[in-house]
C-alpha cells in the first residue's frame, strides 16, 4: 500500500529528527472535489518493481467551487462550440460568489471577466425556467463578494458590479410592483428596497478609485431616498461617509470640498468624527499645515442622539453621548505631519492638551484610542527610550496608563515606525517584566521588525509563538513576506520554507504571486521539481493574468540566465509550457534563442515545434520566427531539427515566403553544410520579384565557400554585380574574398582587400583580415598572407593578433572570431 508519509516526514525521519511538533507535509484532503490533474509521474518498467520506492503523488489543483463551469463556457463560446447547460452554469455562479463571500476571498480580474460572461448569457432573451434563474439574492451574493479588493487591475470587476447592480436594480422594482399588487400597497419602497444594494456599490467604486461615479450615483439617488421615511436620517447619512472618503484618498481637493458643502445643505450631516478625521488626515497628508491646523481646530459635532448612524462596513450603530474628540488616526497625522514641517513645539502643545484631557475621557471608549496615541507618540514625538515608558507604567497612578498588551504592541509599532529594531526588542522585554501575556498581533509586530533588520531566525522563532494562536488572515502578507525573506537568503534553510508554506497551505490561504516566484526560483535552484509542481498546482488557479505573468516572466527569466544549468533551464522551460500555456511569444522566441546560444538546437527546436502545435493562433510562429529559428540553427548546426522546422514550414499555409525567409533557409542549410539544398533557395530568390537583398549577396558567396568548386560561380555572380553597378558593401566584398582565399586564389584575395578602400570607401577591418585568413586551405597559405598583412595593414594584424588562436579540425590555425548571420 502506497504510504502518504510526504518525503519531507520520510527525509527528518531518515535524518534522526524525527516528527516536528508542527506537520511540515502539505494538505493533502481537499474540502471540495479537485480539477482534472495538471501533470502524471512518468511511469517506467524495471526489473523487481516491488522493491522500489513508491512514485512521488502529485498535489490536486484546488479550483474554487463552480468556477470550473464557469471557465468551461468561456473555453466552449472561444470555439464556437454549444455553451453548457443552462442549469449547470446557474448552479456553478451561485457556488462561486457563496464560496467567496462565507471565505472573504477576493475576485480577481479573469474570474470578474468569466463572470460577467455567463451573466451576459444567462440574461439572454428566450425561454427558462424560475429554477434555472439567477435570483435577487444571488445577484446579492455576488456584489456583497465584490467588496474584497482584488489584487490586479480593478476594471473587470468595475464592470461587473455595474452590470449586478442595474439587473438587481431592475429586479427589485420588479419585486415592489409584485408586492404592492398583492398586499394592496403596503409594501416596501423601491428606496427601501434598493438601499442596501446603493450602499454595497459606493463602497465598490469609492475603493476601486472610482468616487466621482460613486459621487454621481448618490447624488441622483439621493431625493428618493430622502423622500422615504422608513430609511430615516441615521442610515442614509452613513452613505455620504464612503463616498467623501474615497475623494480624499484619490487627492481631488476641489471636488472633495464641494461634496462636503452639498452633503451639509443637502442630508444635513453633522461635522462628525469621521468627516473631522477625512478633511484633517486629507491636508495633513499634503502637508498644508496651516489649512490642516484649521479643519483640526473645528469643533466636532455630536451624533443625533434620536437616530441611529451607519457605519461605512454598513452596520448600524447609535449615536454616543460621549463628548466629542478628535480619533486616533487623526491625531497621529497631525503629529506626523507637524513633525515633518518642523513643528514639533504646536504637535507637543497639542499632545499635551490630549493628555491633560485624558481623565473626561476616562468614562468612554475614546480613553483606550488616546492613551495608545499618547503612548505611540511618546516614542515618535517626544522622543522617549523603553527606560522612561517603564517609568510611565509605574508612576502613573491614572489607571487608564495601566500597562497590557495592546500598549506594548503601539510601542513596538512605534519603535518601527522610527526605523528603531533594537528599541523594539527592547520594548518586547517589558512583556514578562509586567506579567502581560502576549497575543498573536504580538508576535506578528516581532516578526515584522525582525525582518526588517534581516533577523530571519528571530523572525522564524516569532512564526512559531505565533502558531499557538487562532488564524488571522491580516498575517498572512506577513508570513509571505517571511517566505520571500528566507527565500532570498543566500543558503536557504529549505526545512524552514516547507514549514511556513505548508502552514498557510493548511489554512487554505493563497500565496502572493511575488511568494510563489521566490518559492519556485528557490526549489528551482535546489533541483525539487516536485515541489515547485505543488506549489503552482496549489496557487496559480487562483491568480488572475496579470499575477500568472508576473510568475511566467520569473521562470523565463531563469530561462534566459547563463548561470543556470541546461538541464535546470529544459526543466523550468517543461514547467512553463505545462502551467503557462499562455505565454508570450516573444517570451518563447527569447527561450528557443537561448537553447541555441547554449548550442543546444534540438532543445531550441523542440521549443519552436511547441509554439507551432499550440491551440491558439496567437502563440504558434510568424515568419519572424521561422527567420529567427532558422537564424539559430546558422549559429548551432542540427541538420535533423532542420529539417523538423523546414516540414512545418511547407505545412504552415499562414506564412508566405520572402526573400527573408530564403535567406534564412540559406543559412541554416550552409552551417549544417548542405551547400546544394542552399543554393536551391538561392534560385527561389533569384526568380522571385522581390529579389535578392544585400544579406542574400552575403550568405551566397558563404555558401559558395563551402561548395566544391564554389569559386568559378561565385566569380560570375561577382562580374554581374559590377556589370549591374550594384554598390558593394564590406560584408559582401569579405565573403567574396573568403570564396577565393579557400579557394587558393591568394593573388585576387590581395588585389581585392588592397583595393578596398577605393571600391567601398572603408579599409579593411579585423573582421575582413580574419574571415580571409580562416578562409585559406593550409597553414602555407596563412603565413604568406600574414606576413602580407602585417606589412600593408600593421594596426589592424596587431589588433587581430589579440584574439586567441586555435588548430581546427583539420589541424589549421583559426581565429576565434564568430561570422554573424543575418537573414
Amino acid at each position: 500500500m502506497r504510504s502518504q508519509l510526504t518525503r519531507h516526514v520520510l527525509r527528518r525521519l531518515r535524518a534522526h529528527q524525527g516528527i516536528p511538533p508542527c506537520p511540515t507535509t502539505r494538505p493533502s484532503l481537499r474540502r471540495y472535489p479537485a480539477a482534472a490533474r495538471i501533470a502524471r509521474p512518468v511511469q517506467r518498467r524495471t526489473f523487481l518493481n516491488f522493491f522500489q520506492k513508491a512514485p512521488r503523488i502529485l498535489k490536486e489543483p484546488e479550483v474554487e467551487p463552480g468556477f470550473e463551469s464557469l471557465l468551461k463556457y468561456g473555453a466552449m463560446k472561444n470555439e464556437n462550440l454549444r455553451p453548457p447547460p443552462r442549469e449547470e452554469l446557474v448552479k456553478g455562479f451561485r457556488d462561486f460568489f457563496k464560496y467567496k463571500k462565507v471565505n472573504n476571498r477576493p475576485v480577481n480580474a479573469m474570474q470578474a471577466r468569466v463572470a460577467h460572461h455567463v451573466l451576459k448569457h444567462l440574461n439572454e432573451p428566450g425561454e427558462r425556467s424560475a429554477e434555472f434563474t439567477l435570483t435577487l439574492a444571488d445577484l446579492r451574493t455576488a456584489q456583497i463578494s465584490l467588496q474584497q479588493r482584488p489584487r490586479d487591475d480593478p476594471t473587470e470587476l468595475l464592470e461587473l458590479a455595474r452590470a449586478l447592480f442595474l439587473q438587481i436594480r431592475d429586479l427589485a422594482k420588479q419585486k415592489v410592483r409584485s408586492s404592492r399588487y398583492s398586499r394592496g400597497g403596503e409594501s416596501k419602497s423601491a428606496a427601501v428596497e434598493l438601499f442596501p444594494d446603493i450602499a454595497t456599490l459606493l463602497r465598490i467604486l469609492t475603493q476601486h478609485g472610482k468616487s466621482l461615479e460613486a459621487r454621481h450615483h448618490l447624488l441622483t439617488s439621493w431625493q428618493s431616498l430622502q423622500s422615504d421615511t422608513k430609511l430615516g436620517y441615521g442610515r442614509t447619512k452613513g452613505l455620504w461617509i464612503p463616498v467623501l472618503r474615497g475623494l480624499a484618498q484619490e487627492g481631488r481637493e476641489e471636488e472633495l470640498l464641494d461634496f462636503l458643502a452639498k452633503m451639509q445643505t443637502r442630508s444635513g450631516l453633522e461635522f462628525g468624527r469621521s468627516v473631522h478625521e477625512i478633511m484633517t488626515t486629507f491636508y495633513a497628508k499634503k502637508d498644508d499645515l496651516e489649512t490642516m491646523k484649521e479643519w483640526f481646530y473645528k469643533p466636532i459635532e455630536p451624533a443625533r442622539a434620536d437616530d441611529a448612524s451607519v457605519s461605512e462596513n454598513g452596520i448600524a450603530e447609535t449615536s454616543s453621548t460621549s463628548p466629542p474628540t478628535p480619533a486616533q488616526q487623526t491625531y497621529a497625522e497631525v503629529f506626523r505631519c507637524a513633525m515633518r514641517n518642523n513643528d514639533t513645539e504646536w504637535a507637543i502643545s497639542e499632545y499635551q492638551l490630549l493628555t491633560d484631557t485624558l481623565p473626561t475621557l476616562s468614562e468612554t471608549h475614546y480613553a483606550e484610542e488616546a492613551v495608545l496615541v499618547i503612548y505611540r507618540f511618546a516614542v515618535l514625538l517626544l522622543g522617549k527610550g523603553p527606560e522612561h515608558i517603564e517609568h510611565m507604567f509605574k508612576s502613573n497612578p491614572d489607571p487608564n496608563f495601566r500597562p497590557n498588551i495592546s500598549i506594548v504592541n503601539a510601542l513596538i509599532e512605534a519603535a518601527v515606525e522610527k526605523g528603531d529594531p533594537y528599541m523594539a526588542e527592547r520594548l518586547v522585554a517589558l512583556v514578562p517584566k509586567f506579567d502581560l501575556e502576549p497575543d498573536r498581533r504580538h508576535y506578528s509586530l516581532i516578526m515584522d521588525y525582525r525582518m526588517q533588520a534581516g533577523d530571519l531566525d528571530g523572525a522564524f522563532t516569532a512564526y512559531r509563538s505565533l502558531q499557538n494562536y487562532d488564524n488571522d488572515e491580516d498575517d498572512w502578507p506577513l508570513l509571505n513576506k517571511l517566505i520571500r525573506g528566507l527565500c532570498s537568503s543566500p543558503s536557504p534553510n529549505h526545512d524552514k520554507v516547507l514549514d511556513v508554506t505548508s502552514y498557510l497551505e493548511q489554512l487554505a490561504a493563497t500565496l502572493e504571486p511575488e511568494t510563489v516566484v521566490a518559492l519556485c526560483m528557490t526549489f528551482m535552484k535546489n533541483d525539487e521539481q516536485y515541489e515547485v509542481i505543488d506549489t503552482l498546482s496549489l496557487h496559480t488557479v487562483h491568480y488572475s493574468w496579470s499575477e500568472r505573468a508576473l510568475i511566467s516572466k520569473a521562470f523565463t527569466g531563469f530561462c534566459l540566465d547563463t548561470a543556470n544549468s541546461t538541464a535546470r533551464v529544459w526543466d523550468a522551460y517543461a514547467l512553463l509550457r505545462q502551467f503557462f500555456p499562455d505565454t508570450a511569444l516573444e517570451d518563447r522566441v527569447k527561450i528557443m534563442d537561448t537553447f541555441f546560444d547554449r548550442k543546444r538546437a534540438d532543445m531550441a527546436c523542440h521549443v519552436f515545434g511547441h509554439m507551432r502545435q499550440h491551440s491558439n493562433p496567437k502563440y504558434r510562429p510568424t515568419i519572424e520566427t521561422y527567420v529567427r529559428c532558422l537564424e539559430g540553427i546558422g549559429r548551432s548546426p542540427d541538420l535533423e531539427g532542420l529539417k523538423l522546422v523546414h516540414n512545418m514550414l511547407k505545412m504552415d499555409t499562414t506564412v508566405q515566403p520572402t526573400t527573408q525567409l530564403f535567406n534564412a533557409l540559406m543559412i541554416a542549410y550552409t552551417a549544417c553544410e548542405e551547400p546544394q539544398r542552399a543554393m536551391e533557395f538561392w534560385k527561389d530568390i533569384d526568380n522571385s520579384a522581390e529579389g535578392p537583398s544585400y544579406h542574400s549577396l552575403e550568405i551566397v558567396f558563404r555558401t559558395y565557400e563551402i561548395t566544391p568548386f564554389g569559386d568559378e560561380p561565385a566569380k560570375q555572380l561577382w562580374e554581374k554585380l559590377h556589370k549591374m553597378e550594384i554598390e558593394i558593401p564590406v560584408n559582401v566584398l569579405a565573403a567574396y574574398a573568403a570564396v577565393l582565399a579557400s579557394n587558393s586564389h591568394m593573388e585576387e584575395v590581395k588585389k581585392i582587400i588592397e583595393d578596398m578602400e577605393a571600391n567601398t570607401g572603408q579599409r579593411p577591418d579585423v573582421m575582413t583580415l580574419g574571415v580571409v585568413y580562416n578562409a585559406l586551405p593550409n597553414d602555407d597559405f596563412k603565413d604568406e598572407f600574414e606576413a602580407w598583412s602585417k606589412e600593408w595593414f600593421p594596426h589592424v594584424w596587431a589588433q587581430l593578433e589579440k584574439i586567441r588562436r586555435r588548430r581546427d579540425a583539420e589541424g589549421f590555425r583559426t581565429f576565434q572570431i564568430t561570422r554573424p548571420w543575418k537573414a
